[in-house]
């Protein structure tokens, strides 16, 4: 089996390079006088001048050529330290995603479940997710997204060590003309989805509006055949964003998002989620090449249950940053103040509120060496109310040969308090006989945790053969000491709760894993991704990630692929003309844990097609998971939603 394997990636590698070899040599033949005069243009400074992008190009192959998240600063594709990837509004629409995880799931090394949620990034769980670069409870609707940004590898000095997989920032849209949206579709298990937005803008404010309704019945799981209580969901939800634009480089933004979510429990009769977010940000010098801003934000999350109350948390903060461009050096500073607070102690009815305040101070520079060099040095100051200061430093380096290649690599270093909910929170599950509650399971911080502390590491190589061929290589390593994780076992006396004939709860509680010989929790790998445009109508991508993953819990290592299979492929292919536009994602997966899955393999395929009717309405149809092979990520022992047919009309007015 494993020769096989071998066998069947060398063969993949080789085809990949007889199609794009070719290509780069017809490249070299074809450039004109003029164009190879210009790639040797530079300034008096000895900065290299930037080549003119073929947009088109871009587009077919779902690469953009500037983003904001990798540096906190605009920045070019390849010259930026980092493999970055985009998902654009038009890539959103045109596969019409209904949830930034099934988005998400078919991007390379990355591991996500539909409507569910992201289990990893480069190997590992450790994601940090911002909505508009800061910090989020939730995802906002998928319509009102204009761009998500995934930047692999640590961000340790600018946003902290839970960047150590990478940093997902999900832009939301401004209103910027006048139009209004409806969206109907209808699917497998009842799935109904009603959303509409209306946006504007009259010069000086720019309003974007998405509200909807989504339910479904409970999903049957794949293999089981069976449908289970826990998944039936009927879902509201609001956005509002409001743009003010005093001038051309000052703006103010109110950001409000709020959802609820019902659905049924096994164990409680109902289950009822609340989450609310608000934000105020300041942005100014936004047309220079270091913009800055102010901003306050408020997240508040509560879950409800039939029997009692659980899960409330809020996180309120204030973020600074601002940047100066002096010569060949792009300086940006920044300070955080967040606190969080979670109800606590619930387990003795006390509903203690617990506190936990971080303060952060970050500084980095960009510093432009030449026509080819670029060097980024960081580093940042955590100060935590439990656990005191600790330094981050992060440095990154990027090489530019010519216009059409990057060669990177980057070292952070971890260090990542426990939260407040890890630290303090207490509740009970229960699940009900005869309208009787029985304690099913208690969850328990431990005030006791230490922080995790570790380094990542990633080297990459990104080459643009033409302007219809990319390749990106990446190796990747994060090793993470006190790793943070929750320990299931039997607590004896909460047996007293439940009736005599049944099994003694379980006991969750959060701790850190202690390894042999003071080893560290360890992911490393490798991210290959390919893409090609066919022609004005076909593209593709191919994609391959091996990840290992060691946790040296006893005497012998322990390799774990619960939440990451050890080998992931993916491949799309990509059509469009006139009026038609389709998909089909391929996804595969092997060498996961077998006690965590029906099968240590999947293969799955989605599949989408649209037409535009009208200059007003689209029409569509998909079949996700198709094979009916999907997996669940997030930590649970069952595997994902099962096979689901969808039918929808979009309208624009």
């Amino acid at each position: 089996m494993v020769l096989k394997k071998r066998w069947a990636l060398t063969l993949a590698l080789a085809l990949m390079a007889s199609s794009f070899l070719p290509l780069s040599m017809a490249r070299a033949e074809e450039v004109e006088p003029e164009t190879a005069e210009a790639a040797d243009v530079v300034d008096e400074d000895e900065t290299l001048v930037e080549p003119e992008v073929n947009e088109d190009s871009l587009k077919y192959l779902l690469l953009v050529d500037s983003f904001e998240t990798a540096e906190r600063i605009p920045t070019r594709r390849l010259s930026t330290p980092a493999e970055v990837v985009v998902v654009t509004a038009d890539e959103i629409d045109a596969n019409h995603y209904q949830s930034v995880s099934e988005a998400l799931s078919h991007v390379n090394s990355i591991v996500a479940s539909n409507g569910i949620g992201v289990g990893s990034l480069n190997g590992n769980d450790r994601i940090l997710t911002l909505v508009d670069g800061r910090r989020s409870f939730m995802y906002p609707p998928i319509k009102a997204i204009e761009r998500i940004e995934i930047v692999k590898g640590g961000g340790s000095a600018l946003y902290g060590s839970d960047a150590v997989g990478g940093v997902i920032n999900i832009i939301t849209k401004r209103g910027d003309h006048d139009e209004t949206t409806i969206d109907l579709n209808t699917g497998s298990w009842h799935r109904h989805r009603y959303e509409i937005t209306n946006q504007g803008n009259d010069g000086k404010l720019g309003w974007f509006i998405d509200a909807g309704i989504a339910t479904s019945r409970p999903y049957s799981f794949n293999g089981s055949g069976d449908y289970d209580s826990r998944t039936d969901y009927h879902d509201k939800w609001v956005t509002l964003r409001l743009d003010h634009r005093f001038d051309d480089r000052n703006s103010l933004t109110l950001d409000v998002m709020h959802d609820t979510s019902k659905n049924s429990l096994k164990w409680s009769p109902h289950q009822y989620d609340l989450h609310n977010q608000v934000a105020l940000t300041y942005n100014f010098k936004e047309t220079t090449s270091t913009p800055g801003f102010l901003r306050y934000f408020n997240n508040y999350t509560h879950d409800y249950t039939y029997f009692y109350d659980y899960g409330e948390s809020r996180m309120q903060g204030i973020d600074y940053q601002n940047g100066w461009e002096l010569g060949q050096h792009k300086f940006i500073v920044g300070g955080e103040w967040h606190q969080t607070a979670t109800k606590a102690d619930q387990i003795d009815f006390s509903n203690t509120t617990r506190k936990v305040t971080n303060q952060a101070y970050y500084i980095q520079d960009t510093i432009t060496m030449g026509r080819k060099w670029t060097l980024v040095p960081g580093t940042r100051l955590d100060h935590n109310s439990q656990f005191g200061s600790q330094w981050s430093p992060k440095v990154a380096a990027n090489y530019s040969p010519d216009d059409q290649t990057k060669i990177f690599a980057s070292w952070g270093r971890v260090y990542q308090a426990p939260s407040a909910r890890q630290l303090y929170t207490s509740w009970w599950h229960y699940w009900y006989e005869d309208d009787i509650p029985y304690l099913y399971e208690d969850w328990h911080g431990d005030a006791n945790l230490r922080p995790e502390t570790g380094h990542t590491e990633t080297i990459g190589v990104e080459h643009d053969f033409s302007d219809k061929v990319n390749v990106s290589l990446s190796l990747f390593n994060a090793k993470i000491h006190g790793f943070l994780d929750i320990n299931d076992n039997i607590d004896e006396y909460s047996n007293i709760h439940s009736p005599s004939n049944a099994t003694p709860p379980n006991t969750l509680r959060w701790i850190n894993l202690d390894y042999v010989n003071s080893s560290a929790d360890e992911q490393r790998g490798i991210d290959l991704t390919y893409r090609q445009r066919i022609d004005k109508h076909w593209s593709y991508n191919l994609g391959y990630t091996y990840t290992h993953r060691e946790r040296p819990l006893g005497s012998e290592e322990y390799i774990s692929h619960w939440r990451v299979p050890k080998n992931s492929y993916k491949a799309s292919i990509r059509y469009q003309s006139g009026p038609w536009k389709a998909s089909l994602w391929g996804i595969m997966g092997s060498g996961s844990d077998g006690p965590y899955y029906l099968n240590d393999n999947l293969a799955l395929l989605d599949f989408n097609i649209s037409c535009d009717v009208s200059e007003w309405a689209t029409v569509y149809a998909k079949a996700i998971n198709f094979t009916n092979q999907n997996r669940h990520y997030g930590g649970r022992n069952w595997d994902g939603p099962g096979r689901m047919f969808q039918f929808g009309l979009d309208c624009r007015f």
